[in-house]
């Protein structure tokens, strides 16, 4: 029997936030659909979130690919019921590790003096355009019931400049200005958007950074839905 609570769709889907902010909306008795490109990841994301008793299914499907990721999303509403909550959290994996500095430059990023218009264009498809194809995707179901909610996650450099790191701060500044008009345009339709600016490592056992405590922070603010913006670590 399906649940009466909408669906969460967490597209994103990784070992840590992602899993860990599907396994506290699922323990709620949220229906949850899980969204990444890795489909044999996903497959085991959903198989040991089932093994704890969360409904969760894989739908494959990579952010950059605006009709595979929509595809997703519709298949993932058809099968578990309206998708009620959105997170949205794809980034560049960095080493969990406690003290291991990640090679900046290796993942994708660039300082600002050697920031291109091709070095940005990854970061814009992967946290922004993403972003925008699956907002699309779920907002007339939201805006239909008169209820939902987007949450977005981002670091640092949504909020301020990271040496090293200035190609995905144009991406993630731009999501969050985003984002904001989002969360004023809808504010009286019922529908509640959120950021969430996480800037500590999130490696468990480690406090604030702990994928469970972010993902509890992101439940409570879920359900008070209480102005736009809460920061971790910075």
């Amino acid at each position: 029997m399906s649940s009466t609570l909408p669906t969460v769709a967490v597209v994103g889907a990784g070992p840590g936030l992602g899993r860990a902010i599907a396994r506290r909306f699922g323990a709620a008795g949220h229906p949850v659909a899980l969204i990444s490109r890795n489909a044999e990841k996903l497959a085991g994301l959903a198989d040991a979130l089932a093994a704890e008793g969360v409904t969760a299914r894989a739908y494959p499907a990579d952010v950059t690919d605006a009709k595979g990721l929509s595809g997703a999303l519709e298949a993932a509403a058809a099968e578990l019921g309206r998708i009620g909550v959105l997170s949205y959290s794809p980034a560049p994996t960095f080493p969990s590790e406690g003290g291991q500095v990640p090679d900046l430059k290796a993942l994708g990023f660039t300082p600002a003096a050697e920031t291109t218009p091709e070095s940005v264009q990854p970061m814009i498809d992967m946290l922004v355009g993403g972003a925008l194809t699956a907002a699309a995707a779920v907002l007339p179901g939201m805006r239909e019931a008169g209820d939902g909610a987007l949450l977005f996650t981002t670091g640092t450099t949504a909020l301020a400049p990271i040496p090293g790191m200035s190609n995905s701060g144009i991406a993630l500044a731009g999501l969050r200005s985003w984002a904001r008009g989002l969360h004023e345009d809808l504010a009286q339709e019922g529908v509640w958007v959120g950021h969430l600016s996480i800037g500590l490592p999130i490696v468990p056992g480690s406090g604030d950074g702990d994928p469970d405590a972010l993902a509890e922070r992101w439940y409570q603010l879920a359900q008070a839905r209480d102005g736009f913006e809460t920061t971790v670590g910075i």
